[in-house]
């Protein structure tokens, strides 16, 4: 046997050569080299060398699949890693029931509709700074929207699994072809995204779409998509899809889409109007159908071709929405119109409330929650806000407001803020504001400045503002609360004369506290008379009878005034004459005042009374208290003593009241010193209303006096806040059904000797006064010639 070592492509191998029957062949004859080179020996060689040849082709290529399958292999399990990585979180991203997107925020009003049931009517949508949008139900989409997105975005919407295998090889393709020759091979890019990989796309933001982040977040999307379509339904799907589509400017969703462009709902729109909106979202530049209406004209009439096509429309049909004009609404603005501004003083209001109890309640449960959190939460969260805004009494209000007959400019010329080192001379005028509450503590109407409204959330006065408010702060506590105790009855007599203090030095002071008309009569003077003419003096020994300390607790715990100071609160004047610390604004003394026209019942303040989600999910509920705080009978009697502000001789409004036919009305007035602040507070059995006037920078009115002479009602010579009043009033309750103020069984009318104030016998002058029944009242005993108050 002879061993020889051969070549081989892997290895070497070990060749034994045997003869035919398998003895070992002897070496004999010719050498080898020496053989006819045709003979079969050659041939044999050959074909072995050829067979190895292909036999290290077949290898290698062998080789070149497994290398292949590993690297495969290990790209599927990287790829598999890196989708599990980046979609970890999508259980709740791309749960399509709580997506967290900018829905815009919409507050609603109650009306009366024709069949005289309430009813909620849209009265504001809140501008959000990122996108405008309202969610509907797909129930509450036109089927001619449903359909013009489905036939030009995804015409295999119905029957792929989430992502169209198809649509994704030729878009690759098309894309090699591009990189290889720099065209496309189809002449322009295709689309491959399903409308599922539009959406998550929509929801997620990501939008890559160059080099390996673009091709990355592909195959995320693609899994992404896959996962979408297995967990919820189409409907659900397109729904999603047909409300966070973008479209022009910050507008999104098919609701606010119609709404903008057509002026109606998603659920109304045409064959046409349903293409313009399916025709903007691809480039919403390009397809604006304000800024290049051709170009829209174009694609919307590509995509009615389309439905027709597809089956969704018939020929006819389609024909008609060609023939179609692009008939868009264009937003117009009335330069005469009190607000120039998107948002009304009550929207202003509302909004600032709902924000301060989304930040008190967190009702959400998140963490860092602040108020820029809540805000941002309002205005993007897709809110609907019940509000208690009566439209008809907010228009009346802005119309006599941006007139402003009733209040006179009086202009400071290069005023210079002596508290402020910065300020610069400027001319100041006044000011004014004013609020309407009714009986529920609800903010039916509300003004905070005077002439056009031209800025969002500016100040306003109506509800912000904090101001002393004089003599109206004596119907806040000591009167009501005088009676309530039974210290004092209608008529009973107190001096008029100076009260009593230490003047600092020892001594007493002789001049306190001043009346407006700067005169003491320096006699017994009946309660009736000196709220009538908000006579200090009495209102003061009434403050003093009822005690400073319980004055301000039954201003700040009943009647839930919340700017009282505890250090410096507590004394007569704040208490009685409104010298307070800080101030009230209009909007809590209507509230203080409310008792008197609803049998002492007071109801917590409030702008809305819930808030819910886009679903209808409550967020908040307003928490609305009435509180009894003071008997009715009290109420009453209080509500009879105002009336004589309005109506009786000397009453420091008289005669300036809404038209008696119609509703009764009571009221009262109100100056601080130097005639910095001008108030008044009036009463119908429906509304209240409190009005303020006055320079923002807190300085005298020296020439109020020179304008207003009390009388002629709708006279620009009138109280000013008592005028408004009687406008506003006579404006809204115009068509009201009569409502009255009826005495209750407590409470007993009777006569007075208007100068002892006792039951009046022969020779006393008389007036008519309201007594709880049962109290105990003197005898007048005198004899007296005239009734001074006559």
């Amino acid at each position: 046997m002879r061993m020889r070592r051969a070549g081989s492509t892997f290895g070497r191998r070990l060749i034994i050569e045997n003869n035919k029957n398998g003895a070992q062949r002897p070496a004999q004859g010719a050498p080898r080299g020496a053989q006819g080179s045709g003979g079969p020996r050659r041939n044999k060689k050959k074909k072995m060398t050829a067979g190895r040849v292909l036999g290290a082709i077949m290898r290698f290529i062998a080789s070149c699949l497994c290398v292949c399958i590993i690297l495969g292999s290990v790209a599927a399990v990287a790829v598999s890693l890196y989708v599990v990585k980046e979609t970890q979180g999508d259980s709740d991203l791309l749960d399509l029931t709580q997506l967290e997107l900018a829905y815009t925020t919409i507050i609603y009003s109650q009306q009366i509709n024709d069949q005289g049931q309430p009813e909620w009517v849209e009265y504001q949508r809140l501008q959000s700074p990122e996108e405008n949008r309202i969610w509907k139900p797909l129930n509450e989409i036109s089927p001619y929207i449903q359909h013009a997105f489905v036939a030009v975005e995804d015409e295999n919407f119905y029957t792929h699994p989430g992502f169209s295998f198809k649509r994704t090889v030729l878009a690759a393709i098309n894309e090699v072809f591009r990189k290889l020759t720099g065209s496309y091979l189809t002449g322009s890019q295709l689309g491959a995204s399903t409308i599922e990989q539009q959406l998550i796309k929509n929801i997620t933001g990501e939008d890559e779409s160059s080099g390996i982040e673009g091709y990355a977040r592909k195959v995320k999307e693609i899994f992404r998509a896959i996962a979408l379509d297995n967990r919820f339904s189409k409907e659900e799907i397109l729904e999603a899809y047909l409300n966070t589509i973008g479209l022009t400017g910050n507008t999104a969703g098919v609701e606010a889409g119609a709404n903008q462009y057509f002026g109606k709902s998603a659920a109304d729109v045409t064959i046409a109007e349903a293409a313009s909106i399916a025709a903007i979202t691809k480039n919403p530049s390009r397809f604006n159908p304000y800024t290049n209406p051709e170009e829209h004209l174009k694609r919307r009439d590509d995509i009615i071709l389309f439905m027709q096509q597809q089956g969704y429309i018939t020929q006819a049909e389609a024909e008609a929405a060609w023939a179609t004009p692009l008939n868009l609404v264009e937003k117009t603005t009335d330069e005469n119109a009190a607000v120039q501004t998107d948002y009304s003083w009550f929207t202003d209001q509302v909004i600032s409330e709902v924000i301060d109890d989304l930040v008190a309640e967190n009702p959400l449960g998140r963490e860092n929650w602040d108020r820029k959190a809540a805000s941002d939460y309002l205005y993007n969260g897709g809110l609907r806000i019940y509000a208690t805004v009566d439209t008809e009494v907010q228009t009346a209000l802005e119309n006599v407001w941006l007139e402003g007959k009733y209040w006179e400019s009086m202009p400071i010329e290069n005023y210079d803020d002596p508290n402020n080192p910065d300020d610069t001379p400027r001319t100041i005028t006044t000011q004014a504001a004013g609020v309407v509450i009714n009986y529920k503590g609800e903010l039916c109407g509300v003004v905070g400045g005077l002439g056009q409204k031209t800025e969002n959330r500016g100040f306003n006065r109506g509800t912000e503002m904090e101001r002393q408010v004089g003599s109206t702060m004596k119907g806040v506590a000591a009167y009501p609360l005088g009676i309530d105790m039974d210290l004092i009855n209608y008529s009973s007599v107190l001096m008029d004369d100076y009260f009593p203090i230490s003047d600092g030095k020892g001594g007493t002071r002789t001049d306190w506290p001043s009346n407006w008309s700067g005169r003491y009569s320096h006699s017994m003077t009946t309660v009736y008379e000196a709220l009538k003419q908000s006579l200090n003096t009495v209102a003061v020994r009434v403050g003093d009878m009822v005690t400073p300390r319980t004055m301000f607790e039954f201003a700040r715990d009943t009647l839930g005034i919340t700017t009282l100071d505890e250090n410096s609160d507590v004394d007569l004047a704040p208490m009685v004459l409104g010298a307070t610390t800080t101030g009230l604004s209009p909007y809590e003394l209507a509230g203080a005042y409310m008792m008197y026209g609803d049998g002492g019942r007071m109801t917590s303040l409030h702008s809305y009374t819930s808030v819910r989600d886009y679903q209808g999910n409550e967020i908040l509920e307003k928490d609305i208290v009435t509180t009894q705080a003071i008997g009715e009978d009290t109420a009453y009697i209080m509500n009879r003593l105002l009336h004589s502000v309005l109506f009786d001789a000397g009453g420091t409004a008289r005669g300036i009241h809404p038209d008696a036919n119609i509703m009764d009305s009571i009221g009262k007035t109100g100056t601080t010193n130097d005639n910095k602040d001008v108030w008044f507070v009036g009463l119908t059995p429906k509304y209240v209303m409190a009005t303020w006037y006055g320079y923002d920078e807190n300085e005298p009115m020296d020439d109020y006096n020179n304008y207003y002479i009390y009388k002629n009602k709708g006279s620009q010579k009138g109280h000013p806040g008592a005028s408004a009043f009687a406008e506003v009033m006579d404006t809204v309750q115009a068509d009201d059904e009569i409502v009255t103020w009826d005495m209750p069984e407590t409470v007993e009318k009777g006569a007075f000797c208007t100068i002892s104030g006792d039951i009046p016998t022969d020779g006393c002058p008389r007036g008519t006064g309201y007594y709880k029944v049962g109290v105990t009242r003197g005898v007048c005993a005198g004899i007296h010639a005239t009734d001074p108050a006559a």
